[in-house]
């Protein structure tokens, strides 16, 4: 299997051209805070490392059903995972939630 040099590099590139292009949309989706999260925010970078978040936002939707808004208004241009939780659910999470507790200890407040 041939391997492509500079490939990690590349889409380093191409999560942090996403990350930009996605924030500046933050301030019009009602958003409390945003973390980046998972192995990008830790500077990893794979062939398939995608970007991944974690949402502070007032919602009553069902958990399964939230990043559904995100992904009909931010249209990523590469694998994203959006974890929206509203605030009673973060704030309950902090202790309770490995991948809240992992974000807040490693991932980085991006918005908010």
């Amino acid at each position: 299997m041939p391997i492509m040099i500079g490939f990690s590099q590349h889409r380093k590139t191409l999560l942090s051209e996403e990350l930009d292009r996605v924030r500046r949309e933050f301030p019009s989706l009602g958003l409390i805070k945003v973390w980046l999260a998972g192995d990008f925010s830790r500077g990893y970078v794979d062939f398939d490392t995608p970007l991944e978040f974690l949402i502070v936002r007032d919602t009553t939707d069902p958990y399964p059903k939230r990043a559904d808004f995100f992904t009909d208004h931010l249209r990523p241009q590469v694998e994203t995972h959006f974890h929206v939780y509203n605030p009673d659910e973060f704030s309950q999470g902090e202790y309770e939630d490995r991948f809240i507790e992992l974000t807040l200890k490693a991932g980085e407040l991006i918005y908010g």
